[in-house]
């Protein structure tokens, strides 16, 4: 495989990841849709899994920098007033409780994760079990209150983030759990979304840092393979992720979450065939 179609595939690759990692259908599952469907080398090439492992780590972290820069200005007031207002200081205190289960969680849990659901058809019911819980919410949950989600206390945040446990099953999405968990707690659909956006911060840097930290340290990853996908990747990636979380905040305003969860299905479905016929996972 030429260079030229190794950084198209990333590319590929990039905006997939860019446009799945906010939105409540889980990266995961398009990822396993793709990953062989866009090679980032020979497969007979021994340091292509050292780069497709390296690649998929990599590229989520220009995604989270995405997030980070659209919100930057709310995200550096809120911090320059910790200590000095309650609303500040609850705001940071909560995403600190709100990620402590899920990372506690998933340092015990994650190499018998890795081992055991992996795999097509649980990824698949995740997104079908996941699409479903939405629609069956929008249509019989609570509207939630219309404050920012700044003002989410620690109480709710911590709640929020046991939710975000669930994410720890590949296809139930991190961004789903946490912004139905946020729904249940009385946040509004858009408020939710945010404060979803805002807990991914500390969760996916402190998972990408480490998954990144274990790659490196075992010597699974392949650098010099690859320094031009994982540009093009990680470029794509932040490109799509700041376009694709800016226009869900202006979908939310007048919208419900409900064709998310019909994508879902369909989704899950599409992956459960695949399985069932050998396609994947087999």
């Amino acid at each position: 495989m030429n260079d030229a179609m190794v950084c198209i595939n990333a590319a590929a690759k990039g905006i997939l990841e860019g446009i799945t990692e906010f939105l409540p259908i889980s990266s995961t599952g398009h990822l396993i849709l793709v990953r062989d469907l866009f090679p980032l080398g020979d497969p007979a090439d021994p340091r292509r899994k050292g780069l497709e492992d390296a690649f998929d780590i990599v590229v989520q972290l220009p995604a989270i920098l995405a997030v980070v820069v659209l919100y930057r200005r709310r995200l550096w007031e809120s911090a320059e007033r910790i200590g000095r207002e309650t609303l500040a200081t609850r705001f940071w205190a909560g995403l600190i409780v709100a990620f402590l289960p899920a990372a506690a969680a998933g340092l015990l849990a994650h190499k018998w994760i890795e081992a055991n659901l992996f795999r097509p058809e649980i990824i698949a019911a995740a997104l079908l079990a996941g699409g479903a819980a939405i629609i069956a919410f929008e249509r019989w949950g609570p509207a939630g209150g219309p404050e920012p989600a700044e003002r989410t206390p620690p109480p709710k945040a911590l709640s929020i983030g046991l939710f975000q446990c669930l994410a720890l099953v590949p296809g139930v999405s991190r961004s789903a759990a946490t912004i139905i968990g946020a729904r249940i707690v009385g946040l509004s659909r858009g408020a939710a979304a945010e404060y979803s956006f805002f807990l991914a911060m500390p969760t996916m840097f402190a998972a990408c840092g480490y998954k990144l930290f274990k790659a490196v340290r075992a010597g699974e990853v392949a650098w010099s393979a690859g320094a031009m996908p994982l540009a093009v990747g990680s470029v794509l990636s932040f490109a799509t992720a700041y376009i694709v979380v800016a226009g869900f905040m202006r979908f939310l305003r007048s919208r419900t979450l409900a064709a998310f969860g019909w994508y879902r299905i369909g989704l899950g479905a599409i992956i459960l065939a695949m399985w069932a016929f050998g396609v994947v996972g087999r």
